[in-house]
């Protein structure tokens, strides 16, 4: 059995970085008709599948203070850090039905003018003073970054502190089973045991028993059955979509090479070589070391490239508004936007009942594990 307790913010967010696929191609060849209707569409239910992302990160946290408490009952008052990981699934959506669309290298020319192409967010410390001026709130929505940064790991000073027998301790009061000794790490979790301790007590509190989660022929338990929203496979990738614009990609690449962009062509992936072209200007002593990908072929950088983070951002701008015209000339930036949300409607309209039941269900266990809390 593998792990006790997968975090539902983890689960769920690796199926949610997952794209759609849109159903069975042979059922349903056209899928949605792209259009404002379908935006209108797409935007009402997106808005539900992140309403089930808050609803995980509220989740995550009412079970981490229902086994805290069991935890505390018992004298532990310093915890496993990796169990008790904050959640912010429900701030990654807040760029709306758009979030995972292809529309990096097709800015508006707002966005353009402002934000160039957002390269500049990936390579902020080249220059962290002035990205940390350009991060506004906006920025961060825009750009899909969380609001204090990465969080990267969890502390764990004051768990490496403590003598192996409390962590071993803790662990076996946590888990139901006895701790593993590991010459390197100290006491660790047996992955491989039932469920018990305060992790099982918690769940029943809450839930009333665990949910078991089958995966290639094994199962192993989660505190909670996941959103619907979360089984779903989404967008595959850019693919789909750029079949579905063949003829505004066309125009677009024409018009770029018009504007003395060539060689800049989409592609299938809706995406030329952007971070590898500004990174080497950006970070150029990485590109020296590492490359771009083998096989991939990046334009030449300007002779007279700029060699400070605002001169690049300058250039960055200066060739997003460069495409966000032809992006509207061509109506490519439109097409995107409506193909994404009629791929985005043939994923998540079959499932809508069900995320809505499941919203239902897993708000009276946010209500009775805040009753219990409050006793």
């Amino acid at each position: 059995m593998p792990s006790l307790r997968i975090p539902a913010a983890a689960a769920a967010a690796a199926a949610l970085l997952a794209s759609c696929s849109g159903g069975d191609p042979a059922a349903d060849p056209v899928g949605t008709d792209p259009g404002p209707g379908a935006v209108a569409e797409a935007e009402r239910l997106y808005q539900i599948v992140n309403d089930s992302r808050a609803t995980s990160d509220e989740l995550t946290v009412i079970e981490q203070r229902v086994a805290k408490r069991c935890m505390e009952d018992e004298g532990f008052t310093v915890h496993y850090p990796p169990y008790f990981q904050e959640s912010d699934l429900g701030a990654y959506g807040a760029a709306g039905y758009l979030t995972d669309a292809p529309i990096r290298a097709v800015p508006t020319p707002e966005a353009a003018a402002q934000w160039g192409f957002g390269i500049w967010t990936e390579y902020a410390y080249a220059d962290e003073d002035a990205a940390a001026e350009l991060l506004t709130p906006e920025a961060r929505t825009a750009f899909n970054l969380p609001e204090d940064g990465p969080t990267g790991p969890p502390d764990t000073s004051e768990w490496d502190a403590e003598s192996d027998a409390y962590q071993a301790d803790w662990i076996e009061a946590y888990t139901g089973a006895p701790a593993l000794e590991s010459e390197l790490k100290g006491p660790e979790p047996d992955t491989t045991a039932p469920p018990g301790g305060c992790w099982l007590e918690m769940v029943e509190t809450i839930y009333g028993e665990p949910y078991l989660i089958e995966s290639d022929g094994e199962s192993y338990p989660a505190t909670h059955r996941p959103s619907p929203a979360f089984a779903i496979e989404g967008l595959e990738d850019a693919g789909e979509l750029s079949a579905r614009l063949d003829a505004e990609v066309v125009d677009f690449d024409a018009c770029l090479a018009d504007v003395g962009y060539e060689g800049w062509e989409l592609g299938d992936e809706l995406y030329p070589p952007l971070w590898q072209y500004f990174g080497g200007m950006y970070d150029p002593a990485y590109f020296v070391e590492f490359g771009s990908e083998e096989g991939m072929e990046v334009p030449d950088l300007p002779e007279d490239a700029p060699a400070d983070f605002a001169g690049v951002l300058d250039l960055e701008r200066a060739m997003a508004i460069d495409f966000a015209a032809c992006g509207q000339e061509t109506g490519l930036r439109q097409a995107i936007e409506e193909g994404w949300a009629a791929m985005l409607v043939d994923a998540f309209a079959p499932a809508e009942a069900d995320m809505t039941a499941w919203q239902e269900e897993m708000q009276a266990h946010l209500d009775a594990a805040q009753d219990y809390l409050q006793e």
